[in-house]
């Protein structure tokens, strides 16, 4: 190692980086394998999940009715220990004095907390019978309250009603499904707020969770309740399922009623990546331990000469390789530790390095060991294979088989570069594919505020008045939801021709007359609503996807039915995405508001800048609201979040790549110094004869040249069919097209010229004179 300080250094370079990709990596995948497994009954619990044909599409989703639960208790009590019903998560203002927050929470049955099983901090969790009671988390607490007791504390929720701080729970760990959780309050609370929603069998909004009894089997309990739902909604005829807790992170996704994965395919995908670029790190060793085998001849054939035995020397090569390893491993942690803030970021994690669990210490010693066996076991076989006679009278070669062995190696280098580079422009081709997906609204300028007090609501009209005047905006709307955010669908849509078999279900947003100028809809037909006509409170807006699913031509003036209410169509507006950037467009009927609104939408005034602006909509909204903080968010910021998984993936993908290419390149630098050193000679002869220093660069760089077009081919195929089947999981998607395939190409080709062809020059720029001198 000594005596080869350049190779050492590469080599010991090129692992550290291949082990410190897989040791984040494999941190991650720990973090997600562990989801929810720090509740003592995360095996035996599930979420109750509802499929059904909606609009001619299979979806399935969370959303439960109540009387859904008392209806599994009453059949099928004896599986279950819990049937709990929870509220959706919502936001709330919860204030103290003059401190005021904004905190995310659900409103949950009192058997949530002896399902999920997590105790108290201080006071008691299980007071959720009392409706005037609350649970809050440590860190609401300390924001609230500082460092006092907050328990017994009274509290106002939005403005209106107090509640009591009965108990502190710990913060719900990253790695949760609740992890935003900051308080829990009654359902005994929520409930009477909600009595219009309490008994609707299609009013599907709640969220419905069941702990099974010991010995009882998810799929047996899925199988029996499946047409429980059908019974009472016979036009939609919907399947329920119990979706265990255990897959709730990785396998969220359905197809067709079907689970068919979701984070578990970037678990496989980042840990394939980490695999590849260790390997890539192994290779390298692999081919500068054989490559510069004719150095080490004579010392191995010395060794044999007076007794080593083979078994003895291949331990000795062994325990170099994993001497290399233990090195490169600790840098390896060193990086780890500097990257993982970084990291942290861009996943919103926060992943440590744990070095006192006993688990991570022996994973890390078997790890090593592994990693060092795996680089050097071939080399070793390989440079104890040599014989002692033919090395010592100066006839020895390295031999064919080495050589093929290199360029097998190094074909898994290019073919694994070339897959990653492949697959991160793919990624950022759907990426950019879904950035550009015409919106069907300006969200320029546009903010969204939620309406949380009656006071807001009722003065609705007048709080637009004195907004306009203000001169902070252009325009201002109501809604039921925010533009870019479809809240509810809803059955009990027909229309003249309509499959009386078919049950459509539609997006269902109310608005004011002025949202479509305010976020400046596309009309396609007809008109917008009008305080000019009065009939408009029983006009409907559709959009495209809602009029290509009714299938019907000349639709302005045509009726549309909703639960037993007749509406007339007035106009048509081009579809605008109100969720997924990367899913098909729901078809959405737009009504006139005819009830206080749960939105505001403002359009900030382009010739004042956004912070003026803001400072003057804050102004107005606290003449309206004095006890609630001014929230707001940027339309097109919320549009961007959307992107976050991918733009992760992206990122990560790219980041992975160049690791690799860096990896690959430090191997065949030195791969091509050492082919250059073994063909001095006959470099110094063809230079003699008359070769050129382009003819030599050419001899010297074509093998590799010929190598990366051979892994090109082996790459193309398989690249394809894994990044098409990743592509599948979006609605919206990109193609795949040759252009990608040639871009890597010629980035991989030029890297390898780039690489190589240093130490070709200049080896084709040596004097022959001394190549030769020894002939």
């Amino acid at each position: 190692m000594a005596r080869n300080k350049a190779i050492t250094f590469i080599n010991i370079a090129g692992l550290a980086l291949g082990m410190a990709v897989t040791v984040i990596i494999s941190l991650w995948i720990w973090r997600e394998l562990s989801f929810n497994k720090n509740f003592s009954n995360y095996k035996s619990i599930s979420q109750v999940m509802l499929t059904g044909t909606f609009s001619g599409e299979v979806s399935t989703d969370a959303g439960c009715s109540i009387p859904l639960a008392a209806e599994l208790k009453n059949r099928f009590g004896s599986d279950f220990k819990q049937v709990v019903l929870t509220s959706k998560t919502e936001d709330h203002i919860l204030a103290i004095s003059d401190v005021k927050l904004s905190a995310n929470g659900i409103f949950a049955q009192p058997g949530f907390i002896d399902m999920l099983g997590f105790p108290a901090m201080k006071g008691s969790v299980k007071t959720l019978d009392d409706p005037s009671s609350i649970i809050i988390s440590a860190s609401l607490a300390k924001a609230l309250f500082g460092n006092k007791d907050a328990v017994g504390k009274i509290i106002k929720i939005d403005n209106k009603d107090n509640l009591k701080i009965t108990g502190i729970y710990n913060d719900f760990s990253s790695n949760s499904s609740f992890a935003n959780l900051q308080y829990i309050g009654s359902w005994n609370y929520f409930m009477p707020k909600n009595d219009e929603k309490n008994n609707a069998w299609n009013v599907c909004w709640y969220n419905l969770y069941v702990q099974l009894n010991n010995g009882i089997h998810n799929d047996d309990v899925s199988q029996k309740i499946a047409g429980l739902m059908s019974e009472h909604l016979t036009d939609i005829k919907p399947v329920l399922l119990l979706h265990p807790m255990e897959k709730w992170h990785l396998y969220s996704t359905f197809t067709n009623g079907a689970n068919t994965g979701g984070q578990v395919q970037y678990v496989w995908m980042f840990g394939l990546i980490g695999f590849f670029v260790l390997l890539l790190a192994c290779i390298n060793f692999m081919n500068l331990s054989t490559a510069r085998s004719s150095k080490r001849a004579k010392e191995i054939s010395i060794l044999k000469t007076i007794g080593s035995p083979r078994k003895q020397l291949v331990l000795r090569f062994i325990g170099e390789s994993v001497i290399t390893t233990i090195i490169a491993f600790i840098i390896s942690l060193v990086l780890v530790q500097v990257s993982l803030p970084w990291f942290n970021t861009l996943i919103s994690a926060d992943i440590t390095i744990p070095f006192n669990n006993i688990y991570f210490c022996t994973a890390s010693i078997l790890f090593v060991l592994a990693t060092g066996i795996a680089a050097g076991l071939y080399p070793a076989f390989y440079l104890s294979s040599f014989k002692p006679v033919k090395v010592l009278k100066g006839g020895f070669q390295a031999g064919k088989a080495a050589a093929v062995s290199r360029k097998a190696l190094v074909i898994v280098q290019f073919f694994t570069s070339i897959f990653l580079i492949t697959s991160t422009l793919i990624v950022l081709k759907q990426l950019n594919y879904a950035r550009n997906r015409p919106l069907g609204y300006s969200a320029n300028g546009l903010i969204n505020i939620a309406i949380k007090t009656p006071e807001l609501q009722t003065h609705y009209n007048a709080f637009r008045n004195d907004l306009l005047q203000s001169g902070a905006d252009v325009n201002v709307a109501a809604s039921s939801a925010p533009v870019n955010q479809l809240k509810l669908s809803a059955g009990g849509y027909s229309w003249d021709g309509l499959d009386p078999n078919v049950q459509p279900v539609f997006g269902t947003v109310s608005v004011t007359e002025d949202f479509a100028n305010t976020v400046q809809w596309r009309f396609i037909k007809g008109r917008n609503f009008s305080r000019s006509f009065i009939t408009d409170s029983s006009g409907v807006i559709l959009n495209k996807k809602a009029l290509d699913y009714m299938n019907i031509h000349d639709a302005v003036g045509k009726q549309l039915d909703f639960r037993g209410n007749t509406f007339t169509i007035l106009g048509v507006i081009d579809d605008a995405i109100m969720g997924s950037p990367f899913s098909s467009v729901v078809p959405t009927a737009f009504f006139l508001a005819q009830q206080p609104m749960s939105y505001i939408t403002v359009k900030l005034s382009p010739s004042i800048s956004a912070q003026q602006a803001l400072q003057k909509v804050e102004k107005v909204f606290k003449q309206y609201s004095p006890a609630v903080p001014f929230a707001y968010s940027f339309v097109d910021d919320d549009y961007a979040k959307q992107f976050h998984a991918v733009e992760t993936t992206a990122t990560l993908a790219t980041v992975f790549a160049v690791l690799a290419i860096t990896i690959s390149c430090l191997g065949l630098y030195a791969l091509a110094s050492f082919m250059a050193e073994q063909r001095i000679k006959e470099i110094g002869i063809r230079k003699v004869l008359g070769a050129s220093v382009t003819g030599l660069w050419k001899l010297l760089t074509g093998e590799f040249v010929v190598l990366n077009i051979i892994a090109f081919v082996l790459a193309v195929p398989v690249v394809w069919w894994s990044m098409n089947a990743w592509l599948n999981g979006y609605v919206y998607r990109t193609t795949i097209s040759w252009q990608v395939f040639a871009f890597a190409a010629a980035i991989t080709v030029v890297i390898t010229l780039f690489t190589v062809s240093f130490q070709a020059i200049k080896a084709a720029l040596a004097n022959p004179v001394k190549s030769l001198r020894t002939e």
